[in-house]
């Protein structure tokens, strides 16, 4: 048995893919950009984002500066945070290690994670308040992204109001009021702007096909009201038959009589270059096969990435 766990070692000959994806994010002309990888459950997506992680962190510093990834799943903040919320911290979180300490810019960094705590004010409004067990399902029926907090604080799974706070020292009393999407975009973009030592930032977004249908459209919308600005990119692996599922289902009314729905054209949309990761041949399983089969008996090597940047 083999672990499932993604892998940064190259065995199913991705280099093709890792060279096309490289290019691309690595191109400043291109820049804001959203990728998509697609492919069915096991064809390598997690891998890939893996190796091209690592590829894009061995670029060396020039007079533009470096590559800032951020590494984020959907699946692991759902039914616990908001996802544009989650989102939109994990990467103020890791622009926080660009800027000096007491620096202007750390002061830019601390306003935004502010701001972003208003994006959970819909789902923490409830927290405290005694909701019957069916109160769960009217929520759910109102707004789909409701469905799980209610829950939780139908079960007595929630603190009260009273004691609760969240990651950014805000207690309910003391949330900041919801903020515009433009005015949160604009002051990101000039924090990115100001960032003289990053090329770009590039968030690598994994399992959003394990995702219940309002995370898929929720992650989507983050990326498109709060965080597509210059020097950034993102880069989305799923299933694309799994996402387009569950954007139809999100959005039921806006099916079209004779069409498939709204996912493949949403998905379209949205992604501006895709990478679809084929599947392998008989040929080419089996050859993987026997690589596996031989890295059982060889020693624990060092892993080796390629050096292609001067």
């Amino acid at each position: 048995m083999w672990s499932d766990n993604e892998t940064d070692l190259d065995l199913l000959g991705f280099d093709f893919l890792v060279d096309e994806m490289v290019v691309a994010l690595t191109q400043p002309r291109l820049l804001p950009l959203t990728m998509g990888v697609t492919g069915g459950w096991g064809s390598g997506k997690s891998s890939l984002l893996k190796i091209v992680s690592a590829e894009l962190a061995d670029i060396p510093d020039d007079e533009t500066g470096h590559f800032v990834v951020v590494s984020f799943s959907p699946w692991q903040y759902e039914g616990y945070e908001d996802i544009k919320a989650a989102l939109t911290e994990a990467v103020l979180a890791r622009l926080q290690q660009e800027v000096e300490a007491d620096g202007p810019q750390a002061e830019q960094v601390g306003r935004l994670r502010r701001m972003a705590t208003s994006l959970r004010r819909p789902v923490r409004r409830l927290v405290g308040t005694a909701l019957p067990a069916g109160a769960a399902i009217a929520a759910g029926a109102v707004d789909p992204a409701l469905a799980d907090a209610a829950s939780m604080i139908a079960q007595g799974m929630v603190g009260s109001s009273e004691s609760s706070q969240d990651s950014a020292g805000y207690s309910s009393e003391e949330e900041p009021e919801p903020v515009a999407a433009g005015a949160f975009r604009q002051q990101f973009g000039e924090l990115m702007e100001s960032l003289h030592k990053v090329r770009a930032v590039i968030v690598m977004i994994d399992d959003l096909d394990r995702c219940l249908p309002h995370t898929v459209v929720d992650t989507f919308e983050a990326i498109r009201l709060f965080l597509n600005v210059d020097k950034s990119a993102f880069v989305i692996a799923a299933h694309a038959e799994v996402v387009q599922a569950a954007i139809d289902q999100r959005y039921p009314g806006l099916r079209r009589s004779g069409a498939s729905g709204l996912g493949a054209e949403y998905l379209e949309k949205m992604l501006q270059v895709e990478i679809n990761i084929p599947a392998l041949s008989a040929p080419e399983a089996e050859t993987y096969m026997h690589l596996l089969l031989s890295e059982l008996h060889l020693p624990p090597q060092p892993a080796v990435r390629r050096r292609r940047w001067p």
